[in-house]
């Protein structure tokens, strides 16, 4: 398990995340709800991973777009 810092499009403040993918700075991930953060050139603070509980950190996954739904738009 990897810890990311993630932020949401229209926002400056980043939240720190889970992921089993392989993440760079500036690839889009999705939340459980299916929402769209970036991943930031951030460091995460392992200490503070410890004292809030890794088990209650949010996971995400990275965002791949479907090639149907790519080439529906492109018409």
């Amino acid at each position: 398990m990897k810890y990311i810092k993630a932020k949401f499009p229209n926002s400056s403040r980043s939240y720190t995340y889970r992921t089993e993918d392989d993440v760079q700075a500036g690839d889009t991930v999705v939340n459980a709800k299916g929402v769209k953060l970036i991943v930031a050139d951030e460091g995460v603070d392992e200490a503070w991973i410890n004292a809030y509980g890794a088990g209650r950190i949010a996971e995400v996954k990275k965002y791949v777009e479907s090639k149907k739904f790519k080439e529906s738009e492109e018409k």
